[in-house]
């Protein structure tokens, strides 16, 4: 009984395994997801759809990111690190600084934000 339940097992798998799966492009990936290892030398635009953390250079005064989207109309960007922290909140078209790293919201919509980020 054993090695006939283990046969199915094993035939059902190769069955499954058959399958073709179909490939996700990858530009439709990275369209969802930012590329935020781009922005850890504080030079970069990034778009998001939903809130993201991420590693930056020290030299900012901080060595972590975030940035989430709040309300419909505004981005708040905060930079945190071993006892320091620090933030701005900015609607479209609004620029800023969060220690070093100076930051400019080109557009807000219903469903991402655009950030470009530059040192200062």
């Amino acid at each position: 009984m054993h090695r006939m339940a283990t046969t199915c097992l094993a035939m059902a798998f190769a069955a499954v395994a058959a399958v073709p799966v179909a490939a996700v492009p990858a530009s439709a990936s990275a369209a969802k997801t930012p590329n935020v290892k781009a922005c850890f030398d504080g030079k970069c635009k990034i778009t998001i759809t939903k809130a993201v953390k991420f590693r930056i250079s020290s030299r900012f005064g901080f060595t972590r990111l975030s940035i989430a989207r709040v309300g419909s109309s505004a981005v708040k960007v905060q930079g945190t690190g071993p006892g320091v922290s620090s933030a701005t909140t900015l609607g479209a078209g609004g620029h800023g600084s969060v220690n070093n790293l100076s930051v400019k919201v080109s557009s807000i919509t219903d469903k991402s934000a655009t950030i470009h980020l530059a040192p200062r």
